[in-house]
């Protein structure tokens, strides 16, 4: 059974990712919803930890860059990486 309370649009794209421990990488966002992500990275993230997103919207024909804290609520190992869900603080 499905728990979530918003619609996935799929999202296709590179992410920036900022750890609280000041390390910053490029991954693959998979999924986005009015409240999170699904995300994709060669390398696991904690439940809990707390992240910083950027990527680009194009909104009204101009792009914008989202800039936005998120918490990791969950991660699951996939076939050469991680799977992880991010809700937006």
């Amino acid at each position: 059974m499905d728990k979530r309370k918003h619609r996935r649009t799929v999202f296709d794209r590179k992410i920036i990712l900022d750890s609280v421990d000041g390390k910053t990488a490029v991954i693959k966002a998979n999924n986005i919803s009015t409240s999170g992500m699904g995300l994709y990275a060669n390398s696991p993230r904690l439940k809990g930890e707390l992240l910083r997103l950027t990527f680009s919207l194009i909104q009204n024909g101009q792009k914008r860059e989202i800039n936005i804290a998120g918490e990791v609520k969950y991660v699951e190992l996939v076939e050469h990486g991680y799977n992880f869900g991010v809700r937006f603080l």
